[in-house]
């Protein structure tokens, strides 16, 4: 198995990254060819990697319409795992993965763990569960290949999660975004004084940089951006501890970004879709996949001397998007707004209310006494920056912690009323 956290490959050059990128996209053609939904659209081979921004694309829509075999390239018996997306709309993404894919991954999730500065003397918590969920098994399994002591708590039920934190003193946590600050939330200050969390890695969803000072500054907690998804088996880029963007293994995974409405490749620096080919695997080679995830290429090299580069964290997913009036909100926009005022960790719920055509949007902040007692001047201050930000002024309400729905796995922060 190809070692991922080696020098040769973090520091490449980028010409000789680009001349492995082709030979390995060749390899995946061949592979994706034996796909049924890819027979007849793909070509053999390409000679250079500037003829990829001319083959097709891969959707998620594609994937459920040929749900759940067309897009598997080995025979089934090699197939020792699945995973899947929750199937919102009634058909799920389905993933599968081999003895090989597996490995890989497992890699790939020790490089993430290493970036975050983990060893064989933390004791990881681990807020998430090995489920369908594709977010739940490759931290587990990367951290018993590190020998650091798991801690496999499983998701929600935030007493105990707490409870274990004081009792066992981990010191690193994985958790969804949303979970990590419903449980903050909840921490009194005498839970504080007992706990011992120094690293989180968060993912599945959106952060802003905003959570990540409050954390920080608030609470001692350094929080490390992870992204993936389903379809990619899980850990594709990662924060490390520069903190200026997530490294992509770019000997793993081809990537660009494109105009979401012409589909033209973007240069580095210009925000678009995220459009990935991972080119290690083997169950599901999907080709110029649309992750719907907007980001940029930063063109600056990271100053860690790693020269695979850098994506920019997800500031919004296209689905996410709410229309408010003609106006294009992301509930990324506004969980900017709320930290930048915020000095705690919060929990809120966005309500888009649908008033004889006319719709309001509505924010349910949680908040503790101390700033409930001063709730009028941080009302102001808080809808002169959302106006600002998304052009709409919202309503606020500001309620005692614990009146919103407990978080268990990715926070569920919009609640459309018609």
């Amino acid at each position: 198995m190809k070692e991922y956290e080696n020098d040769v490959l973090e520091r490449m050059p980028q010409e000789e990254l680009h001349a492995l990128q082709l030979k390995l996209f060749n390899r995946q053609l061949q592979r994706a060819g034996r796909a049924p939904a890819y027979h007849g659209k793909l070509p053999e081979k390409i000679m250079n990697l500037s003829e990829i921004k001319t083959l097709p694309l891969t959707t998620k829509e594609d994937l459920r319409k040929n749900f759940p075999y067309g897009f598997l390239a080995v025979e089934k018996e090699k197939i020792l795992r699945f995973n899947a997306s929750s199937g919102t709309t009634g058909i799920p993404t389905l993933a599968y993965f081999t003895q090989s894919d597996i490995e890989y991954l497992t890699q790939r999730g020790v490089c993430h763990l290493k970036m975050a500065h983990l060893n064989s003397q933390n004791i990881l918590q681990s807020m998430i569960v090995d489920d369908l969920f594709v977010g739940g098994w490759f931290p587990h399994n990367a951290a018993l290949k590190m020998g650091i002591t798991l801690l496999p708590a499983g998701k929600g039920n935030t007493k105990r999660q707490i409870d274990l934190l004081k009792q066992l003193k981990a010191d690193a946590a994985v958790a969804t975004c949303g979970y990590i600050q419903y449980l903050l939330n909840q921490l009194s200050d005498e839970d504080m004084a007992q706990i011992n969390l120094k690293t989180v890695l968060i993912g599945s969803e959106p952060v802003s940089r905003a959570f990540c000072e409050v954390a920080r500054e608030k609470y001692g907690i350094e929080i490390y951006e992870s992204y993936g998804l389903t379809e990619s088996g899980g850990p594709l880029a990662q924060e490390c501890d520069c903190h200026n963007g997530l490294h992509m293994p770019e000997d793993q995974v081809y990537m660009e970004i494109i105009d979401p409405q012409t589909c033209e490749v973007l240069p580095d620096g210009e925000y678009g879709e995220l459009v990935i080919t991972p080119l290690e695997q083997e169950a599901m080679p999907l080709i110029r996949y649309r992750t719907r995830d907007i980001t940029r290429i930063i063109p600056d090299t990271c100053r860690c001397g790693r020269t695979h580069r850098l994506i920019e964290p997800i500031t919004h997913r296209l689905d996410d998007m709410l229309i408010v009036n003609g106006v294009n909100i992301f509930p990324s926009q506004i969980e900017e707004c709320l930290y930048q005022h915020l000095p705690v960790a919060t929990n809120y719920l966005i309500h888009v209310v649908d008033n004889n055509g006319l719709k309001k949007l509505i924010i349910d902040v949680e908040l503790p006494d101390t700033l409930l007692q001063n709730k009028d001047e941080l009302e102001e201050v808080l809808l002169q920056t959302l106006k600002g930000y998304i052009t709409v002024t919202p309503k606020l309400n500001f309620v005692a912690i614990g009146t919103l729905p407990e978080v268990v796995g990715k926070a569920k922060r919009v609640d459309i009323i018609k």
